[in-house]
């Protein structure tokens, strides 16, 4: 059937009536059609629904976000599709972004929005999806979980571009709703594992839900597995050095050092000045105390963009904080002069500057070089109630109990004032 040009908004929902009031109300501003597909709901999701559009659909649940998303995809009528959910939001300014994004809709390209994970307490983290493309009948999402197109619109020929519009999603607000998502995740995915219907993408997804959860052999094995079908497959290539990254990290937790070093190795000779990956490589070596590997690591960032990839990272840090971490491990390699060039260099002042390298000290038990940091910190400012309470931590360790008390009586902390009767030894 021939598309009228214009744009189809689908969704697939499943008692959302919390949040699909205001989502539809932020997609209404640039969609030219919304349909939306109800998995089964129980509650009001469908009647608020009904409220901005005539086109809700019913779909039977069978465990596969993937047979969902074709579903609403194929009521969908205008030339080009947007995939959003209930708990995503779209802000006034990329409302008129995506209406502007309008007049590139040629029928040759496709555009990976930029997905920004809200996490409440936690900081936010973002990724590339492909979110946005032509509606062609060999275009089909794929995967019962963390469902994707791109790999069948790279396929069809089209051209990925990379557009500067910026979607918030909400789905993983507190802990308890990260927990259910990943116990849910992992048993679709089990489940389609134990049906043969594994691929890279879906041991690879696998792994990364194992690990928090505490299962890190099996997160080993199946991103082992992830790898030895990724060289076979065309297009999960990208998804090779956040592999080994991943093992990397994974050894490093499990006390193998060795194995870690020798997967960061082999990232390092994949992501040649990739700045996302030679920063977590560079934070991996800092907390192993090879501080070789992480100032090399850390200066493939400096002075570059962070342009979000295929998996939810972390902002890239400023250049004041970038700056902190090379001193911090220049000061571990007994380097001292560039590395107070860089303190001084750093937009964040001598006092921030040393502070923030007493509590990197503290953190990885570097206790001459936290006391040194700190005390500087205090000859130049007024330093945080924390960064108090560690300098009362190491006063109360190195058997300065009055000047320990002191520490904590400024640290607002005065439960912890008789625990600086008796110094700890250094192993405590």
């Amino acid at each position: 059937m021939t598309k009228s040009s214009g744009l189809s908004v689908c969704m697939i929902v499943k008692n959302e009536e919390a949040n699909i009031y205001d989502a539809l109300a932020s997609f209404t501003p640039f969609a030219d059609e919304l349909i939306v597909v109800d998995t089964g709901s129980t509650d009001n999701t469908r009647d608020i629904a009904a409220g901005f559009t005539p086109f809700v659909y019913d779909f039977e649940w069978i465990d596969d976000f993937s047979a969902a998303r074709n579903f609403a995809m194929s009521k969908a009528t205008k030339s080009y599709h947007l995939w959003l959910d209930a708990d995503d939001r779209i802000d006034e300014e990329n409302q008129s972004l995506i209406q502007t994004l309008k007049s590139d809709f040629d029928g040759k390209k496709a555009f990976w929005f930029i997905l920004k994970n809200i996490q409440g307490a936690h900081p936010p983290t973002s990724c590339r999806q492909l979110r946005c493309f032509p509606l062609a009948e060999d275009i089909r999402f794929q995967r019962p979980v963390h469902e994707q197109a791109f790999e069948s619109v790279l396929a069809a020929g089209f051209e990925a571009v990379l557009a500067d519009i910026v979607i918030e999603h909400l789905g993983y607000m507190t802990d308890e709703a990260r927990l259910a998502k990943a116990i849910r995740n992992m048993t679709m995915m089990e489940k389609a594992r134990a049906e043969n219907q594994e691929d890279g993408g879906l041991l690879f997804s696998l792994a990364l839900t194992y690990s928090p959860l505490g299962r890190r052999k099996d997160a080993l094995e199946c991103m082992s597995q992830a790898l030895e079908l990724f060289e076979k497959e065309s297009y999960n290539h990208h998804l090779i050095p956040e592999a080994y990254l991943f093992q990397a990290k994974l050894a490093y937790e499990m006390g193998d050092y060795d194995q870690s070093v020798r997967k960061l190795a082999v990232v390092g000779s994949l992501v040649v000045g990739n700045p996302l990956h030679n920063f977590q490589m560079g934070l991996l070596y800092q907390q192993m105390g090879r501080h070789r590997q992480a100032v090399e690591a850390f200066g493939h960032v400096l002075g570059k963009k962070y342009v979000p990839n295929l998996y939810p990272t972390h902002p890239l840090p400023n250049e004041a904080e970038l700056l902190l971490f090379l001193a911090y491990s220049l000061f571990c390699l007994n380097d001292q002069k560039p590395a107070l060039e860089l303190i001084n260099s750093s937009k964040i002042g001598q006092c921030k500057g040393w502070e923030w390298i007493g509590a990197r000290a503290f953190t990885f038990k570097n206790i001459a070089l936290a006391h040194i940091a700190l005390e500087t910190a205090l000859r130049y400012g007024e330093i945080a109630p924390m960064s108090w309470a560690r300098l009362g931590a190491i006063y109360k360790l190195r058997g300065y109990v009055d000047k320990a008390r002191q520490c904590f009586e400024r640290a607002g902390m005065p439960d912890r004032l008789h625990a600086a009767n008796k110094p700890l030894t250094r192993s405590q």
